[in-house]
């Protein structure tokens, strides 16, 4: 596993939105600040500024500072931060490109999805909710939107030019079935992109059809049989391709090439069994073997950053309002760079809490050396 090149340089190369009479730390400083004490998983501002304190000496010394910054200031950065998203998301996207500079030359797997902050809802307000697009290689969140109270098939359509910037037309993005509609899969197809989304009951028409036709045995599948706990699990994949997928499919949605069966099997311990049989489509020409790791990859979106930023990260306790987009964004980034070290995320930020040299050295390497 190759560690992560540091997001510091990237994020360091925003323009400095204080005003000359206020600066009382370097930019560069200030950022590095706050990106160690988010390292720490703390569950909000008041947290982070208290490990920040707690650690001042270990801090001060190795940045060259004589002091830290207040909770005020660090209140004052996240507000500031939400000014200027645009110029985050430049940034970020610099950093992908310098860690995945081969992204044009394949296809890139993708997974979307809305996350909702539970600890931002206050009385008379509900709580904020972002869609963000997962990358799974780097688990990064490479882009995000807040919904705005929008449908989130709407809200998805304006992230689709970020990921043609970053990826050219290798993309292809699996979302779940609030995103399986007409004009979104065409303004993917638009975008240069491919998408992979499931058949359920909102699209019941188009599910029907996919069911009559696996009526006819499919060539190519694959089967994938795994033990958890003492039961069995049987993963059957079938696809078919192109000519043979319904054309009631194929205007239902915009590109269709492979129609897909997936059947789930687990036997219990005590011989009973449970199946579920679901159908997805996708507008990118698939072998069943290529369907099979795409659909279930989707949840490394759930698995990988939503519970990572929930569970360690504290993000679904934090009650910020004003700043949340920033600091969601930050986290994915946080996310990607434990992630680089090692799956052991939890174990690391234990580490990272007790021991701020070792999360400065994650975002300064130069450091490890000294």
């Amino acid at each position: 596993m190759r560690p992560p090149i540091s997001p510091l340089p990237f994020l360091t190369q925003i323009p400095d939105w204080r005003a000359p009479t206020r600066i009382q730390y370097p930019w560069d400083a200030l950022w590095t600040v706050i990106l160690t004490g988010l390292l720490a998983g703390p569950p909000n501002i008041l947290a982070l500024t208290q490990w920040l304190a707690g650690h001042r000496e270990v801090l001060c010394q190795h940045l060259g500072l004589d002091r830290l910054p207040q909770q005020a200031m660090v209140y004052r950065f996240f507000w500031s931060l939400d000014q200027h998203l645009p110029e985050l998301q430049r940034a970020l996207l610099d950093w992908v490109k310098a860690q995945h500079p081969t992204a044009h030359d394949r296809l890139v797997i993708l997974a979307g999805d809305g996350k909702v902050l539970k600890g931002s809802a206050r009385e008379g307000r509900t709580a904020l909710s972002f869609l963000s697009v997962f990358f799974h290689e780097l688990a990064l969140t490479v882009a995000q939107v807040d919904q705005a109270g929008r449908h989130e098939a709407k809200g998805m359509q304006d992230l689709l030019p970020t990921l043609t910037t970053l990826f050219g037309n290798g993309w292809l993005v699996t979302l779940d079935a609030a995103y399986t509609e007409r004009e979104l899969t065409t303004r993917i197809d638009e975008a240069g992109g491919a998408y992979l989304v499931p058949l359920k009951n909102n699209t019941l028409s188009l599910k029907e059809w996919a069911k009559f036709a696996f009526t006819y045995p499919a060539h190519d599948h694959v089967v994938d049989v795994e033990r958890r706990s003492g039961e069995i699990w049987e993963r059957r994949t079938s696809v078919i391709t192109d000519a043979q997928v319904p054309e009631e499919i194929k205007e239902g949605l915009c590109g269709v090439q492979t129609l897909i069966r997936r059947e789930h099997q687990v036997t219990r311990r005590d011989g009973t069994q449970r199946v579920e049989v679901r159908y997805a489509v996708s507008s990118r020409l698939l072998t069943a073997q290529e369907a099979e790791r795409i659909w279930r990859g989707h949840w490394g979106i759930e698995n990988r950053s939503h519970h990572c930023r929930d569970v360690v990260l504290h993000e679904d306790a934090c009650r910020l309002r004003k700043g949340a987009q920033g600091r969601a964004m930050l986290n994915g980034v946080i996310v990607a760079l434990l992630s680089g070290q090692t799956r052991q995320i939890t174990a690391l930020v234990r580490r990272l809490t007790i021991d701020p040299l070792l999360a400065l050295q994650l975002l300064i390497p130069e450091l490890a050396s000294r």
